[in-house]
């Protein structure tokens, strides 16, 4: 997959998606090693500044992984990230995932936009079939936003992982260009 362009801006109703940079390190840093995001996430091991800049180097400048930061059209305030990887160009797919400041963004709908805005991203300009995302079970707040999405569940995985020493649950979610979403 070809790098985003750097100019590239894809804009919603209330938030607008950029393409993230070298300066967004801290602030992407803060977000994504947050307890609360963490517990979300399969991978919990706190990301240094020298493995984000890895990351953008080795994934993200190269077009392997196209990583946003959501920020808000009001006032312009960065409030989260959103990506794509995994890229299956042979079956024209990928994974998406999100992370979001706790500070007021969560149960407020943005999800929810990020999702669609990065949906009709993968479909109508990366021309991708299909878009999947792994979520933990008792992440309930991620499970209904996958649903309105329009994504099913096409896999749950009883006791997949083990996290802070208990086995949990792994749903494996998919969405086609034609899904229906709320």
């Amino acid at each position: 997959m070809k790098p985003v362009d750097k100019d590239l801006i894809i804009k919603g109703e209330n938030i607008y998606l950029r393409p993230i940079t070298g300066e967004d390190t801290e602030q992407v840093l803060r977000w994504r090693n947050a307890p609360d995001v963490v517990e979300n996430f399969l991978y919990r091991k706190k990301i240094t500044v020298e493995e984000h800049q890895n990351w953008l180097k080795n994934k993200v400048f190269t077009g392997a992984v196209h990583q946003f930061v959501i920020c808000t059209i009001k006032d312009d305030t960065p409030i989260g990230s959103v990506y794509l990887q995994n890229f299956d160009e042979e079956n024209n797919k990928a994974e998406w995932g999100l992370f979001l400041d706790a500070d007021g963004t969560r149960s407020k709908g943005v999800g929810t936009e990020v999702g669609n805005l990065i949906l009709d991203y993968a479909f109508h300009q990366l021309g991708l079939h299909k878009l999947h995302s792994r979520v933990l079970a008792y992440n309930k707040p991620c499970v209904r936003m996958n649903e309105k999405l329009g994504f099913r569940q096409e896999a749950y995985l009883r006791d997949e992982l083990m996290l802070n020493g208990k086995y949990e649950d792994l749903i494996l979610y998919g969405a086609l260009e034609g899904d229906k979403r709320e």
